[in-house]
């Protein structure tokens, strides 16, 4: 089967919210997007990144989209329920609150709490609510998917949505398709999480998930051409890669920092560390054998890596483990690597991903060196593929010894060509050529 795969470089407010004009234009031809979300708002905010955070408020800011609703990650665990009450029904973002109960909170999001991730509407006061941006959080899902989908579509009636379009990251569920009055569906797919070692326990739902999705979602877009392949379609299954936003990045060190006191040159790191996609084990190879180079890494260590992590890389005197960084803080750290790096795993999983850091890294101007996939391939001109420790340790060598400022330039120019608002742009052209179809 020929298959498509297109590349490219706890009381409602006084007042009665629906009618309400604000400042949001009347364009009947604009169209409001209802998502699901990989994570929560209140993640954001703490500072984590991800393709999910990037498109929604590239979105945010384009004219064709009038409002978006952001549902924050549905629960289905109890843990993930209690996080989710907590962060986002008993706390929220801060702006006016729509409706709230003891199960779940709408938020019309004040400017200054989307300024906090990194993006602002415009010019305007921050203590202004634009009403363009709404977040929602209901732990009801833990309960019950069908009685949360209930209480969606009488809480969203309250917005006055027009020309709904469905948008989803979170294959944990799939009953919301033709629940919202949507006039298309989309589903953007993040890596395959059949093969995320974070939900293995739920494989036999996200199976059936995902054969739900191919049928009823309008629009696919995928973070790799392999995915493209998983769904098994002929038609309006796209790859869109991920992509950057170019940094304004500040060269000087991060003075008073914990990467101050570290040892030049510095291999540098920025993600999350994840059994099925970190090898660990390769690290520890390349770090002996370069006892004179820093290797720094930036992110989370995820629980089944903890104690790995604690035995091999710990006591290494050149691994330095820094932790989460905010993304606004990323680009700065950035600047401080001489090479970045990215040792990941060659597998199934990682087969299907494409590495963000990988555009932050050229991005900065950076040279790269990273083992033969999350996407590294497709820019092999600009950055050193290595599979072994030995054949890391070596590219590593020349792409210290062969930086110049000609290197440097290339690759900030093909970063330059990967920005968010390109893939956003494309992504909403392919939105309005199937509305049009249905007028």
């Amino acid at each position: 089967m020929a298959h498509l795969c297109i590349l490219l470089l706890l009381t409602p407010p006084n007042l009665p919210f629906k009618g309400r004009n604000h400042d949001i234009m009347s364009n009947n031809q604009k169209i409001d997007i209802v998502m699901f979300n990989m994570s929560s708002y209140a993640d954001w905010q703490k500072g984590y990144a991800n393709r999910n955070l990037h498109i929604l408020h590239h979105l945010l800011k384009d004219e064709r989209v009038r409002k978006i609703v952001a549902i924050d990650y549905l629960p289905f665990t109890f843990r993930r329920a209690i996080r989710a009450w907590l962060e986002g029904v008993v706390r929220g973002p801060e702006g006016e609150t729509l409706v709230r109960n003891i199960g779940r909170r709408l938020t019309a999001v004040k400017n200054s709490e989307i300024t906090k991730v990194g993006y602002g509407l415009s010019d305007q006061d921050q203590n202004v609510v634009a009403y363009k941006l709404f977040n929602y959080s209901s732990i009801t899902s833990f309960f019950s998917e069908e009685l949360f989908l209930k209480q969606l579509v009488k809480d969203l009636d309250k917005l006055d949505l027009k020309n709904v379009v469905l948008w989803s990251y979170l294959p944990t569920f799939a009953g919301y398709f033709k629940r919202l009055g949507e006039k298309l569906s989309v589903f953007d797919a993040v890596d395959n999480w059949l093969l995320n070692s974070d939900f293995k326990k739920f494989v036999g739902k996200l199976k059936q998930n995902y054969q739900i999705i191919r049928y009823k979602a309008d629009l696919i877009f995928t973070t790799a051409p392999a995915l493209v392949d998983f769904f098994e379609r002929d038609q309006n299954c796209y790859f869109v890669p991920n992509a950057v936003n170019l940094p304004s990045v500040d060269n000087k060190i991060l003075v008073g920092r914990d990467i101050v006191s570290i040892p030049k040159p510095i291999i540098g790191y920025c993600g999350v560390i994840q059994e099925n996609r970190v090898d660990i084990n390769l690290i520890v190879a390349v770090a002996k054998l370069n006892p004179n180079k820093s290797f720094v890494l930036l992110g989370r260590v995820s629980a089944g890596l903890k104690k790995i992590v604690k035995q091999k890389l710990l006591p290494l005197k050149n691994v330095y483990l820094l932790g989460r960084k905010p993304h606004l803080e990323i680009p700065s750290y950035t600047s401080n690597f001489d090479v970045g790096f990215i040792p990941y795993l060659i597998n199934d999983f990682n087969a299907v991903t494409n590495s963000l850091k990988l555009y932050e890294y050229l991005a900065s101007g950076k040279p790269v060196v990273a083992t033969p996939t999350s996407g590294a391939e497709e820019f092999k001109d600009l950055v050193y593929l290595a599979n072994t420790p030995e054949e890391f340790s070596q590219s590593l060598t020349k792409a210290l010894g062969e930086d110049n400022f000609e290197l440097k330039q290339k690759r900030i120019a093909v970063a330059g060509e990967n920005i968010w608002g390109k893939r956003v742009d494309f992504m909403l052209g392919k939105i309005t050529e199937q509305l049009e179809k249905l007028s």
